[in-house]
């Protein structure tokens, strides 16, 4: 996989877990209860949940993804496409929404077991997930090169942002004081997060112009017109 396509994914990927969804609303209310029982004990179980959770669906998405390139690859061409479309739009609706209050959130008794549980049923009952997989994951997937190997690569990556995501707003939690100051911070978190998606769908939108696979795509839409 080229350097420049994982540095992409990682950047756009940060920018998604550094936005809150059900995902960290879930992890903050399992650092916010004070002692030893909150913090980021606490919210270790659904931060182990929600990474289960995510090897998961990309598990779910390597096999469909993978069928559907073998057997219709213009259909993977397209998704592409939409992918490039998901990005902008995300962009798009990040800007203009408000932002998520997350001393708003109730707060859980932390216990591995039950904060695991948690996260993994909230991140496998996000309806938006499988949208998310589906949309987000092929722009950054080459059909030409071993398709598996890829997709452990960009599973591998989301661990790492997602860890990083969930673990900063986590410690925020763990200090009630400072959970002010991360609502105040969020309308910045979302401007940059939509920045960043904007940016990214044009660049695989220049991507998939400049792939040949995408042009021949083209060609033949083309032809068949003539």
């Amino acid at each position: 996989m080229p350097i420049e396509t994982i540095i992409l994914f990682i950047t756009v990927d940060l920018m998604f877990c550094l936005t809150p969804g059900p995902a960290t609303m879930v992890t903050v209310s399992h650092a916010l209860p004070k002692g030893p029982a909150g913090g980021m004990r606490g919210a270790l179980g659904p931060m182990v949940g929600i990474n289960v959770g995510n090897f998961i669906w990309y598990g779910l998405t390597a096999f469909g993804l993978i069928a559907l390139i073998q057997t219709v690859p213009a259909a993977y061409s397209i998704l592409r496409w939409i992918g490039v479309a998901y990005l902008a739009w995300m962009g798009f609706r990040m800007f203009r929404q408000a932002a998520s209050k997350l001393d708003a959130q109730p707060v859980n008794s932390a216990h591995f077991t039950k904060g695991f549980l948690n996260g993994l049923a909230v991140h496998m009952s996000n309806p938006k997930a499988l949208l998310f997989y589906t949309a987000f994951i092929p722009p950054f997937i080459d059909p030409n090169s071993p398709l598996l190997m890829q997709f452990a690569i960009l599973a591998g990556l989301t661990v790492i942002t997602e860890t990083i995501g969930l673990s900063f707003y986590a410690a925020l939690a763990s200090k009630a004081r400072n959970l002010g100051n991360a609502d105040q911070a969020q309308p910045v978190f979302q401007k940059i997060a939509s920045a960043v998606l904007i940016g990214a769908a044009l660049i695989l939108a220049w991507w998939n112009l400049a792939d040949s696979s995408m042009l021949s795509v083209f060609n033949l839409t083309k032809g068949a017109i003539a």
